[in-house]
């Protein structure tokens, strides 16, 4: 065997040893890539996700009624089918409907609402909202965050989303 041969045999199993360490390589590291990258994932320009609440028939148009938001979550590889999202205010407007996330913007405790004063409450730290959520008072730097709403045929949906608390801007987190 002449050193030419031997050196073109060395080449090329170092290449079919390059390529297969790279092809492994790949599928070892494509799962750690996509875990790096799913929060850089596009969802429509908007973040949230649609999540039925209940029947239109079922809402007030005198008060606010208090919904919970369960669906689907997905953590990293973790897919759970039912689970508590938060909870959200809806009242009905005719066949439209208002809805408020449920969290206090001041630093995200759930708000409650007075039936005798109309107006929703925040009982950590006492800020206060109207009936359609603008702020009354106290230390929230804005009034309640509205989500979008659809109804199809009679069932209420939500675009739920949340927003970072403690900044007089809206920003959507997730």
């Amino acid at each position: 065997m002449g050193v030419e041969q031997s050196q073109s045999r060395r080449s090329f199993l170092a290449l079919v040893s390059g390529l297969g360490a790279g092809a492994i390589g790949l599928v070892l590291g494509l799962p750690g890539l996509r875990y790096i990258a799913d929060p850089l994932r596009k969802t429509g320009g908007k973040k949230g996700r649609w999540v039925a609440v209940g029947q239109l028939a079922a809402l007030s148009e005198k008060f606010p009624v208090e919904v919970p938001v369960v669906g689907e979550q997905v953590d990293a590889w973790t897919r759970s089918p039912e689970v508590r999202l938060g909870t959200a205010w809806l009242r009905r407007e005719g066949d439209k409907v208002l809805a408020w996330n449920a969290e206090c913007p001041h630093l995200g405790c759930k708000i409650a609402f007075d039936r005798d004063t109309s107006h929703f409450g925040c009982p950590c730290h006492e800020s206060s909202f109207s009936e359609n959520g603008k702020r009354l008072g106290g230390p929230a730097p804005r009034s309640l965050d509205p989500l979008d709403t659809r109804v199809k045929d009679g069932l209420v949906e939500i675009r739920f989303v949340r927003f970072r608390a403690q900044t007089p801007d809206r920003e959507e987190i997730g």
